[in-house]
């Protein structure tokens, strides 16, 4: 029986060639990505990708970013920096 930590991690979200301007007017992501697991199609906005590259540099695994670059972004999309 698999642990459920190994069926997260066997159960990967690809990304479906498909990302649409965002034409809901009360919703705030200017850009949607159709996303396909195992089971499921959903979305995720920009700001979550751009939330989670953030993590992606904070623990190594992509290069440093610049700083006037991540001021924009966390300013453009209202997010809060993690301490």
């Amino acid at each position: 029986m698999k642990s459920e930590q190994q069926e997260i991690l066997e159960n990967r979200a690809a990304y479906q060639n498909k990302a649409t301007e965002n034409q809901c007017p009360n919703c705030d992501e200017p850009l949607v990505f159709a996303l396909k697991d195992n089971y499921h199609e959903f979305s995720m906005g920009l700001s979550t990708v751009l939330q989670l590259l953030l993590v992606a540099e904070e623990q190594g695994y992509v290069p440093k970013l610049p700083d006037e670059w991540k001021v924009q972004i966390l300013n453009e999309f209202y997010m809060v920096k993690r301490e």
